[in-house]
């Protein structure tokens, strides 16, 4: 695996589409696993979530939103070029 490739996997961008006390746990939880967090805060649109994620060259995003909006930004994330990044919600 390139280090490049292998960075992108631990970069992880967090953000809340409403209240981000959840986002703030896994963020938390994120850094002391290890990982490289980008944390968006609270509020966060899922085109501002996508754009961010491309441009931090995240491997993934865990973002605090409905089932709804997490398929939506699966689908932005594509539109993009980016259909290799991971989204989670933060339940899970």
């Amino acid at each position: 695996m390139s280090e490049q490739f292998s960075a992108r996997l631990a970069r992880v961008v967090v953000a809340a589409a409403g209240d981000d006390t959840v986002a703030r746990t896994a963020a938390r939880a994120l850094l002391m696993s290890g990982s490289e967090v980008v944390y968006l805060g609270d509020s966060q649109s899922i085109d501002q979530v996508a754009h961010s994620a491309i441009a931090e060259d995240a491997g993934s995003v865990v973002f605090d939103a409905p089932e709804q909006d997490i398929e939506q930004l699966r689908s932005v994330l594509e539109s993009l070029g980016r259909p290799d990044v991971r989204v989670r919600n933060c339940g899970e």
